[in-house]
């Protein structure tokens, strides 16, 4: 019984360092990318990393790059869906300038979730100045998005300017982690 009782203790150990060692690799690796990148909001990429699965379980730099591009893609998909939804629910004309707008960014979106599949495969092979090169697109898009509608004649408001500041974010991380790893 004792035993038992001790294998439970060391389980439980093993199980606290490894979770240490997990933060710890996320809060250095942010802040170092947030010092390079002043763009980077720190306290976005520690809750961001911590609040996802794939980032806890990283035990590298190239592991968490890796989950955090999955983690953005996993978000293009989810406004994507959005987009779609909003066309659906609002269902614009043909000619209708918003609803043009509104597709263009969902086509992004969608173009996105596959540029940084993309760019996992990249990092996985050390191929980071690919990966470097299509995040760094995938992030160009993003903001292209929201150019569109601001630059419009009036300038319109975009429905995705919180999502896609949040998804800006979302890809700083990996592509300053891949950065790192050059």
């Amino acid at each position: 019984m004792k035993f038992l009782i001790n294998l439970v203790i060391m389980f439980f150990l093993l199980i606290n360092i490894f979770t240490a060692n997990t933060q710890s690799l996320i809060q250095t690796s942010c802040k170092k990318a947030a010092a390079r990148d002043p763009k980077l909001r720190l306290d976005f990429c520690i809750k961001s990393l911590e609040g996802h699965q794939r980032s806890k379980t990283a035990q590298s730099l190239g592991e968490l790059a890796t989950a955090s591009m999955k983690n953005a893609g996993m978000r293009s998909r989810r406004l994507e869906a959005k987009a779609d939804k909003i066309l659906e629910e609002k269902n614009y004309g043909k000619g209708s300038v918003l609803g043009k707008l509104i597709k263009d960014c969902a086509m992004i979106y969608k173009d996105n979730a596959v540029t940084l599949k993309e760019a996992v495969t990249s990092v996985r092979v050390r191929d980071y100045k690919t990966a470097i090169f299509v995040m760094s697109s995938a992030l160009n898009a993003t903001r292209f998005c929201e150019t569109r509608f601001e630059t419009r004649d009036p300038p319109r408001i975009s429905p995705f300017t919180r999502d896609n500041e949040f998804l800006t974010q979302m890809i700083l991380i990996p592509l300053d982690f891949t950065k790192m790893l050059k």
